[in-house]
């Protein structure tokens, strides 16, 4: 009995070691290591300073049909809103698995995933976006990512307010729902209205 107990501890141990879910509730950035190369190539362990704006954090994957969904979720989500006000740090994986008769592999993108269509500098209602790519092995070992895409909230303190995985057709009523009591918060009402 005695054994056993000790095995159960040792696997109860184990099992708090090792990456890490993204739930609600968490502050996943800064992370314990690096996990994003910047447009400069320079590795960070956190996003951008929090500049004031709503903040998504957008993994996104090469080979993510949905992908595209989860755009225009958030273009309809962010639509009533004055330009500004949503900042999506878009998280890209440099790497994909390639499955073929010789095995299974990482490989770099088949294609690069450019921006979506609407979300141009040009557009002055399109999201802002800023783009980090994902290390792959550290991010693995940071943090447990088995689907993709996943969209999260951040509050102002950068913990996860919401979080989505895939895609929903309730998914922009949803978003439009936490960016307007995240902007009561950064816009308060003028007294007396």
């Amino acid at each position: 009995m005695r054994k056993v107990a000790c095995f159960v501890a040792v696997l109860l141990l184990a099992a708090g070691c090792g990456p890490k879910a993204i739930k609600v509730g968490s502050r996943p950035f800064p992370a314990a290591r690096p996990v994003f190369s910047d447009a400069s190539g320079e590795t960070v362990n956190a996003l951008p300073v929090a500049d004031g704006t709503i903040r998504l954090v957008f993994l996104e994957f090469p080979w993510c049909p949905a992908c595209d969904d989860v755009w225009n979720a958030m273009r309809v989500a962010a639509a009533p809103f004055p330009p500004g006000t949503v900042r999506v740090h878009r998280v890209l994986f440099d790497r994909e698995t390639m499955l073929s008769t010789a095995g299974r592999r990482e490989v770099p993108p088949l294609s690069p995933t450019p921006l979506p269509k609407g979300d141009v500098p040009e557009n002055a209602g399109a999201l802002e976006v800023t783009t980090l790519t994902a290390l792959p092995v550290e991010f693995d070992k940071e943090f447990r990512v088995s689907q993709g895409p996943v969209l999260l909230l951040l509050d102002a303190e950068g913990r996860v307010e919401s979080r989505w995985i895939g895609f929903s057709a309730g998914m922009s009523r949803e978003l439009a729902s936490g960016i307007r009591k995240r902007s009561r918060a950064l816009y308060p009402r003028p007294p007396g209205t």
